[in-house]
């Protein structure tokens, strides 16, 4: 089975081919996200269209075949019609943009569409060693906060496919994301500091050193996101959250802290997940949770990779 796998951010498309195993054909790319925002509008339709073409030419040309389309995407997502129905500021232009419609009409191929970090979640959930009617929250911390939910196995979407936006969660005074994301974080020391263009690796590299504004800064963060954590977790009760993102690559330095800071904030230990993991997939998440997405929804059997 070859399918290929998008994932659309705001920032750059990157996809790649996989087998039912998980197994990539190293057809990998990563294009920068076709935005006009002068026009305040985009060609990521465009693009997709061409990009499943071309990948179809690509395969045939080793007596392959492309056998579906799965998407990864920045948004709000309905993902029984495989559209669009929400988007921010960043992604102009791509409510209504209808992929499932499209690529069926096109090149008559399924084709599965998720939000992106419901495919994170869906990715951690599937390679997990979760039993299969578990709960688990996943939570990306990058230029935001993102959010995803498994109810006893399943992905549940909400009632207007946005169950999962905790970036807007209030948390003293403020949103989730503007006061626990990595943005936040950034922002937060460079005020300490007076300096720019800092990243997450700048900061983490002067914690390990023992810089005064890098220790506060990330307990600041470790403070929030923990307080942004106790309302998921007295609502939905979840038996894991999974912490995903690139600022997650200091998981050892940051969860410990985060922990000990739920510890002291929570009502009783009762109330506390089973565990509170860093997510195994960072960038591919996407792209793998959609694939594994399609393969259960078009009966495939799902082999995992090791």
């Amino acid at each position: 089975m070859h399918i290929l796998a998008i994932d659309i951010g705001g920032t750059t498309i990157k996809s790649d081919v996989y087998d039912e195993k998980g197994h990539s054909f190293n057809y990998f790319k990563e294009e920068e996200t076709p935005i006009d925002s002068l026009k305040k509008s985009n060609h990521i339709m465009e693009y997709v269209l061409n990009l499943v073409g071309e990948t179809i030419k690509s395969l045939k040309q080793i007596n392959k075949k492309l056998e579906g389309v799965a998407i990864s995407s920045a948004g709000v997502v309905d993902p029984e019609q495989g559209k669009i129905v929400y988007a921010g500021y960043t992604i102009p232009d791509y409510v209504g943009t209808d992929f499932k419609q499209a690529i069926n009409h096109h090149f008559d191929l399924p084709c599965v569409v998720l939000n992106d970090v419901n495919a994170a979640a869906f990715a951690e959930f599937s390679i997990g060693a979760f039993a299969r009617n578990s709960s688990l929250v996943c939570l990306t911390i990058g230029t935001g906060v993102g959010g995803a939910l498994i109810l006893n196995g399943q992905l549940y979407h909400g009632e207007g496919f946005s169950a999962g936006e905790v970036g807007y969660l209030p948390v003293n005074g403020k949103r989730f994301q503007d006061v626990a994301s990595t943005t936040a974080m950034r922002q937060y020391f460079e005020q300490l500091t007076g300096e720019s263009n800092t990243n997450g690796k700048i900061i983490f590299e002067a914690y390990k050193t023992n810089h005064p504004a890098a220790i506060e800064t990330i307990n600041w963060f470790a403070e929030n996101f923990s307080e942004g954590l106790l309302p998921i977790i007295y609502l939905i009760n979840p038996e894991y959250i999974v912490l995903g993102g690139g600022i997650m690559n200091q998981h050892k330095i940051l969860l410990p802290i985060i922990l000990e800071k739920l510890a002291a904030k929570i009502e009783n230990n009762i109330f506390l997940p089973k565990a509170i993991l860093a997510a195994k997939y960072s960038n591919e998440a996407g792209r793998i949770g959609a694939l594994y997405y399609f393969i259960k929804k078009y009966g495939f059997v799902l082999q995992i990779k090791n």
